[in-house]
């Protein structure tokens, strides 16, 4: 018993830690894949704003820039890109003296004539290219709060296209950092809920963990209750079949003659002793089903000959209850590859729900080749019929149609499924078709015997 409750609180532990792992590596990969996607977002608005930058520049150069000789023309237009452009903080024109630059035009109007010796913008003025240089840089912005800018140095043209001049100007990224600034803390907001999830989903561990004990025993449970039933239906069978023959001597006189009246109840006993036997027939082949022990031995069958004897069988029976019974089978109906005896028991039960659920008209037991490999078995009936909603669990175990129409049909729920069951193991599949108060005709298919794919056994008299 101490054992017992030792290796529980271990499984119980076991789940903790798990838990534990989990509160601590969610977060982590969350946090690793915030960062490593604002990063991404980042990097690709800078590069989109770099280029903006660039395009703005260029278009001063070709469109806008004059010459150095023309710089009070060049000044206003700065001031008018001033107004229009909020992102750019600095926008300034230099010209070459000697081995410094010095501002000749710029939003900045009072720093004009300082110079600079700036690296990049040396870099800058002797790219063969004219290609420029970008620089994110940080300083204070207008709010006076540390911001980060582009940076970005330009030689200016003429009209004759000469180099005269370097153009710099800075571009604001706060817009993109505010961005991220707010995803960062949506992630942090995000991650604490995700905790939150994670603490509730271990405290409910243990609970799910009792759970999966109690759905272990359910299971071994029911595998008990399907040994219970194949056990009890087996020793079942000896009484019942020792009651059917008493019944049956009785009713033949060999304990002497009946009345009238000893013969109505040995007929009443004898058809609920049939109903018994069915029943326990029923569940032996669930129970044989369902632990995989029902066998299935093919063989190559006449199937004009066995369908026309179970319609034999059929026929007192259908006419007894007033209804007309047709055959319809292809005249070179090929051999098909079954098991006889689960062949039978497939075709009875369909025949024998028609004739339960028909009340006039007329049944009809069909065969046909409908492909090269698979043939065809129909029973139509012109009964109660069922809705669509009926037929979705017909199938289904222990299922039955309940209604004004079906009240005082005797039966089980089991017979269509234990027929699926069959037919499938035989390599077939079985459907139905059905209009309310019209009727229903069941189809199943079943393998054609082909000498090269399927081969039959040969007695072991025949091997002697």
């Amino acid at each position: 018993m101490a054992k017992s409750k030792n290796l529980f609180f271990l499984k119980q532990s076991h789940q903790v830690i798990y838990g534990i792992i989990l509160i601590v590596l969610i977060p982590i990969f969350i946090v690793f894949n915030t960062l490593r996607t604002v990063d991404l977002f980042r990097d690709n608005i800078d590069i989109s704003l770099q280029r903006q930058a660039f395009s703005l520049a260029r278009m001063f150069d070709s469109a806008i820039y004059q010459g150095a000789d023309d710089i009070d023309d060049a000044q206003e237009k700065i001031d008018l890109i001033q107004q229009s452009n909020p992102s750019l903080d600095i926008f300034n024109i230099y010209i070459r003296e000697g081995d410094e630059f010095k501002l000749v035009a710029g939003f900045d109007e009072a720093s004009i004539g300082q110079t600079s010796n700036d690296l990049n913008y040396v870099i800058s003025w002797h790219r063969e290219d004219d290609s420029g240089t970008a620089t994110i840089i940080s300083k204070e912005g207008s709010d006076k709060r540390v911001q980060r800018f582009w940076e970005l140095a330009v030689p200016l043209h003429n009209l004759e296209g000469d180099r005269d001049a370097l153009l710099v100007l800075n571009m604001s990224l706060k817009v993109m950092d505010d961005l991220v600034a707010d995803s960062l803390w949506d992630s942090g907001i995000f991650i604490v809920i995700t905790l939150l999830v994670v603490v509730l989903l271990l405290i409910l561990n243990t609970r799910l963990f009792e759970h999966a004990i109690l759905f272990r025993k359910l299971k071994e449970v029911d595998k008990m209750k399907d040994e219970f039933i194949s056990i009890a239906s087996h020793e079942l069978r000896t009484p019942i079949t020792t009651i059917k023959g008493f019944l049956s001597m009785a009713q033949e006189g060999d304990y002497g003659q009946l009345n009238e009246a000893g013969e109505k109840g040995f007929k009443i006993m004898e058809a609920s002793v049939n109903r018994l036997g069915n029943l326990v027939e029923d569940l032996l082949n669930v129970s044989r089903i369902e632990q995989n022990r029902l066998v299935i031995k093919p063989k190559p069958i006449d199937t004009k000959e066995i369908l026309n004897s179970l319609a034999d069988e059929f026929d007192l029976r259908i006419g007894q209850k007033g209804l007309q019974f047709k055959r319809s089978f292809d005249d070179d109906l090929p051999q098909i590859w079954v098991d006889e005896d689960k062949f039978r028991q497939v075709v009875i039960n369909l025949l024998g729900n028609a004739v339960k659920y028909t009340k006039k008209g007329e049944i009809e037991l069909i065969a046909k080749k409908e492909s090269d490999n698979m043939l065809t078995v129909t029973v139509k009936d012109s009964g109660i019929g069922m809705s669509a909603e009926e037929r979705k669990s017909l199938f289904e175990k222990f299922y039955r149609i309940q209604g004004e129409e079906t009240r005082g049909i005797i039966g089980t729920g089991l017979g269509l499924w234990i027929t699926k069951q069959i037919v499938e193991l035989m390599g077939g599949q079985i459907f139905v078709d059905s209009i309310k108060h019209v009727g229903s005709q069941f189809y199943f298919t079943v393998p054609i015997y082909d000498s090269k794919i399927h081969k039959v056994e040969e007695k072991k008299e025949n091997k002697k």
